[in-house]
């Protein structure tokens, strides 16, 4: 497994500053909705906002020059590669080494990493069932760094997922924003399938499409990451879409950026200290949260390499199987035929 942009979290000189871009509303607008669905298209967004097509393309392009959106991207549930918990493991930068990392990467796959004000770095990892004894191990042997962990059980999926739902869950990875079409095309799949697939995927919460900010390219605004802790996974649900519904005006950047069943995490901006914590008490008081934290970010990633690797071994899995059941009907059809 590889660690995104590990030469990031151990660069002690100045890092170069960004142009700062100024944001209007409408840019927010834009920024709120794909968050929410990252593959929305332009001319949908258009309608909702009252731009043309040409107009949300030209905002969205000038974001993407100046870095406010990184990057689109599709997240996967873990729990389908077979990662049913995720340790959300916060350390001090300056006992951080690339023997810890190494250590991390022996028991599990980052989803998320940050680093945050205060000299802290954190990572989601993630984890499959019967590693937990290793995974204890490794949070020993991290405690000279150790800030704190959060150990929660990603939310389970039934849907059984087909080689076609790897086939185009692989190629959405690599380019979000995909047309069905040239999906189709690169897949050998027909348009009808993939969307077909594609669109029980996001009902299932398998696949979800949001984008990756970068809070240090945006001017006049403070985004912050609000840990969110609900009591069990019956409050889930109707905490975010309360969250939805009441906070619709403010400014955010993503969606659930957890898999797990007893807690959220949103990326969120606000004009002042203030607000974040006028946003932060509120979410607090709903009904289920236990409790709301919220941190700072200075650089955000979401590794992908660790996915793609856990798609091509099921897609290995599923031919290897292929193969050997028409080896097993070949030699079935000859016994019978003799």
């Amino acid at each position: 497994m590889t660690i995104y942009k590990t030469s990031l979290l151990f660069d002690n000189g100045s890092p170069q500053r960004l142009q700062k871009l100024s944001l209007d509303s409408t840019d927010l607008r834009i920024l709120n909705l794909l968050a929410k669905n990252g593959r929305l298209s332009y001319r949908n967004i258009g309608l909702t906002i009252g731009l043309t097509t040409k107009s949300v393309k030209s905002r969205v392009d000038r974001m993407l020059t100046a870095k406010v959106i990184e990057r689109f991207l599709a997240k996967v549930n873990p729990s389908v590669m077979g990662y049913k918990r995720t340790y959300a493991v916060a350390l001090r930068k300056n006992k951080l080494n690339l023997e810890l990392l190494e250590r991390i990467n022996l028991v599990g796959d980052i989803q998320h990493q940050f680093e945050v004000m205060g000299g802290v770095i954190g990572f989601d990892i993630a984890v499959k069932e019967g590693t937990e004894e290793k995974i204890e191990l490794l949070l020993d042997s991290l405690k000279p760094a150790l800030l704190g962990v959060i150990r929660s059980r990603n939310r389970e999926i039934r849907q059984k997922l087909t080689e076609t739902d790897y086939t185009i869950m692989k190629q959405l990875i690599k380019k979000p924003r995909g047309e069905i079409r040239d999906i189709a095309t690169s897949t050998a799949i027909s348009p009808k399938t993939v969307r077909r697939r594609l669109d029980r995927m996001i009902a299932n919460h398998i696949l979800e499409f949001s984008i990756q900010p970068n809070p240090d390219a945006m001017k006049g605004y403070i985004v912050f990451f609000l840990d969110v802790k609900v009591k069990d996974r019956s409050h889930h649900q109707k905490v975010l879409q309360r969250i939805y519904e009441e906070l619709h005006d403010r400014f955010m950047l993503s969606s659930d950026m957890s898999n797990q069943e007893d807690s959220m995490g949103l990326l969120l901006g606000s004009e002042d200290a203030i607000g974040i914590e006028s946003i932060r008490s509120k979410i607090e008081s709903f009904e289920g949260v236990e409790q709301a934290n919220v941190f700072l970010p200075i650089k955000l990633a979401s590794p992908q390499e660790w996915i793609l690797k856990a798609i091509d071994s099921k897609l290995a899995e599923s031919s290897w199987k292929k193969k050997k059941n028409d080896v097993f009907s070949e030699e079935n059809v000859t016994s019978y035929t003799q």
